[in-house]
């Protein structure tokens, strides 16, 4: 059970504070209490979670550590993420990775796309814009969340990044 005032990754909403509890009542059933969640990236957004439902509150887990990120950045030293060349099995393989969350799995992810982005840079094209925005929003979880962990600044994930995967790029 989360507490008012604890930071906690919701799905990908990314990063939340715990701001409350809440009685409430939809469509009629019965009233239950919800988790209300304020999401660091949008602060005039609410997130309801009703504390009774094992699968929406599973999604909710706390801030990651620092010997858990090294762990996970190790781990991700002998995980990738393949290029597919099919655009439709693509996006449907790389949104499945964004919306589990596994934030390991996310930094493969954004390995490959940047890996595709240089392949493409190299012979004067563009990954896609359906890729870009995958990349764009795996980056904007990773950065959020890191950031706060390691208390540094999101600009200076990546970089934190690069160097515990430095012997793998």
């Amino acid at each position: 059970m989360y507490k008012q005032g604890d930071l906690v990754v919701y799905g990908k909403m990314g990063v939340c504070a715990v701001v409350g509890f809440s009685k409430m009542s939809f469509a009629g059933d019965d009233q239950a209490e919800y988790y209300v969640l304020r999401p660091n990236s949008d602060r005039n957004s609410c997130v309801y979670v009703p504390c009774d439902n094992a699968q929406l509150t599973a999604r909710m887990r706390p801030l990651l550590t620092k010997s858990e990120i090294d762990h996970l950045l190790c781990d991700a030293r002998q995980d990738e993420v393949a290029w597919i060349e099919d655009k439709n099995e693509r996006a449907v393989r790389f949104r499945d990775i964004l919306s589990q969350g596994d934030r390991g799995r996310l930094i493969c992810l954004v390995r490959c796309l940047l890996n595709e982005q240089k392949v493409r840079a190299a012979v004067g094209k563009k990954i896609s814009s359906a890729d870009e925005a995958i990349l764009k929003e795996c980056v904007r979880l990773i950065e959020e969340e890191l950031s706060l962990a390691l208390e540094i600044s999101p600009g200076d994930v990546g970089a934190y990044i690069r160097g515990a995967l430095d012997d793998v790029n």
